[in-house]
């Protein structure tokens, strides 16, 4: 048997743990435990033997079981001795205990958007609540919801209703005081030469918008986002990047800048690059008029323009294609201007001068190819790779060969030259002239030997001979007859006339094998001259 002040402490911590019936209430909020679900009702147990009863509808729902102490309402006192308690005006009264503070102090309240219904969202704010009473739905109208979605985890304003004293969410409220205090943060931190950073929303060509927050935009234009060469803000900013930014001007536009939060390299590319230094860079774009060639300024970088013109002593057109991105090439500086960000480089200048190689050595053979054919002849590509160039060259249609008309080239053809003549750019090449083992073996079978010659001009009495062409296995040969080699007098002959000509030699000088009709008469004479007198003879030899 328990003794008295044991049943005392009983009764003192069965007080403390519950309720004193003397001070139960209606209204009242008092703890209680489950003991018993019978049909409709859940049995519980006050405290001193005091026992009530609450709808299982109100606990259900909670998952409530015997055993758990929860609090609960006063309704009324029942028959029976049992009070009518209700478990969810309790909720109710704390919940809206908790939202009224933090109404009345301007605060939010978290909340979990589980459903949606014909007007709106419906948010949780029970779970949320740090109170420990569970799920309690309130309501977020659509034209209050703004950004919410059904499973998102948001902070809203709390409203009251226009319609009763009920609360409702807002989240379109929340985020206006949101933003406006983040707007006035900004403002206050916005001043010319701030360095802040903002979120790019919008990309244009010209400009980009940036967000500060707040609703604080402003713009950085494509001339401020980088000290070299920027053709498009596309190419350098994207939707959503941030990016750090200084401020250029507040009034009556934000406008902002990220090249200006770095010191100017170009100021400084002038005291590190002179005319004639050999500089070494990097290509970082190529462009139908130049390339663009990164340079080193410390810890920073420049962009320098060498054009095509001064890219390669080349006169054809593939110029660009020698070129590529990421490529690394030697040049010499031109000019330096910081005031207009410009470097102009030269290729050519730390090249040697493809003429002056092409002069020195005419005797080298050399690779070409053809470009294009005209009437008069061809127009080639000549290599010289002492200078890494090509040159654009003429070759004669007269020195394609040493027989007449006996090849034709085609554009793409790949053939080998030597110069003949180089006067500043203009430069004569011959084909024939690097197989001249050919002109040798002609010489060594024709020399001295008769051959017939047709005439194939009109005859100029001006001219100091006529010329002819003769033939040697099918082909044809050009060769010239000077005045003192013609048997008659140059008058006496006539385009499409066959003469009996020797061959003498090969002049270079007229590109031509000189012919004389003259010995051939002499031999055929003094063959004919046994037994002949001398004024005889001679008469033979005026008769034409």
């Amino acid at each position: 048997m328990k003794s008295e002040s044991e049943m005392n402490i009983e009764r003192e911590l069965e007080k403390y743990l519950y309720n004193d019936i003397s001070e139960i209430q209606k209204g009242q909020i008092v703890k209680c435990r489950i003991v018993d679900i019978i049909g409709e009702n859940a049995i519980v147990d006050l405290g001193f033997k005091i026992e009530g009863k609450i709808k299982t509808s109100e606990i259900d729902k909670e998952k409530l079981y015997p055993g758990e102490t929860i609090e609960a309402q006063v309704v009324s006192r029942g028959g029976q001795g049992l009070f009518i308690l209700s478990y969810k005006a309790a909720k109710e009264k704390r919940l809206n205990d908790y939202l009224s503070k933090l109404y009345e102090e301007g605060k939010s309240v978290h909340g979990i958007v589980i459903g949606k219904s014909k007007g709106g969202f419906e948010v949780d704010v029970g779970e949320l609540s740090g109170l420990d009473f569970g799920r309690y739905v309130l309501f977020c109208p659509f034209s209050e919801a703004e950004d919410i979605k059904v499973g998102g985890h948001y902070e809203f304003a709390i409203k009251k209703s226009d319609r009763s004293d009920r609360y409702i969410l807002s989240r379109k409220t929340y985020l206006q005081v949101i933003r406006e205090e983040e707007r006035k943060k900004v403002l206050s931190n916005l001043k010319v030469g701030a360095i802040m950073d903002g979120k790019v929303i919008k990309v244009y060509n010209l400009f980009a918008e940036i967000d500060f927050g707040g609703g604080v935009r402003g713009r950085i234009l494509r001339d401020d986002i980088d000290w070299n060469r920027v053709e498009s803000c596309k190419d350098r900013l994207k939707n959503g990047q941030v990016v750090k930014v200084k401020i250029m001007e507040v009034d009556p536009d934000i406008r902002c800048s990220i090249k200006h939060i770095y010191d100017n390299p170009w100021y400084r590319a002038k005291e590190i690059f002179k005319a004639g230094d050999v500089v070494e860079g990097e290509i970082s774009d190529v462009k139908d008029f130049g390339v663009f060639v990164k340079l080193k300024v410390g810890e920073s970088e420049v962009e320098a323009l060498l054009p095509f013109s001064e890219a390669s002593w080349d006169r054809g057109e593939d110029i660009k294609n020698k070129f590529q991105v990421g490529q690394t090439i030697s040049a010499a500086v031109i000019n330096v201007s910081p005031e207009e960000r410009k470097i102009t480089l030269s290729m050519k200048k730390v090249l040697p001068n493809p003429y002056e190689s092409l002069r020195a050595s005419q005797d080298k053979v050399r690779k070409a190819v053809v470009r294009s054919v005209s009437r008069k002849g061809y127009i080639v590509d000549v290599e010289v790779d002492e200078a890494q160039a090509k040159v654009r060259a003429f070759l004669p249609k007269s020195e394609i060969s040493w027989f007449i008309d006996s090849e034709n080239l085609k554009e793409g053809d790949e053939i080998e030259v030597k110069v003949l003549s180089v006067r500043k750019d203009d430069v004569i090449v011959s084909k024939k002239k690097v197989n001249e083992d050919v002109l040798k073996s002609i010489l060594d079978e024709l020399v001295g030997k008769t051959v017939k010659a047709r005439i194939v001009q009109n005859v100029d009495r001006s001219k100091k001979g006529i010329w002819v062409v003769f033939e040697k296995d099918g082909k044809f040969l050009r060769g010239f007859v000077p005045v003192n080699e013609l048997v008659s007098k140059i008058s006496g002959y006539s385009k499409d006339e066959e003469i009996k000509c020797e061959v003498l030699d090969y002049s270079k000088n007229i590109d031509a094998f000189v012919l004389s009709e003259n010995k051939v008469m002499l031999k055929e004479v003094k063959g004919q001259s046994q037994g002949v007198s001398l004024g005889a003879l001679f008469s033979q030899l005026q008769k034409k």
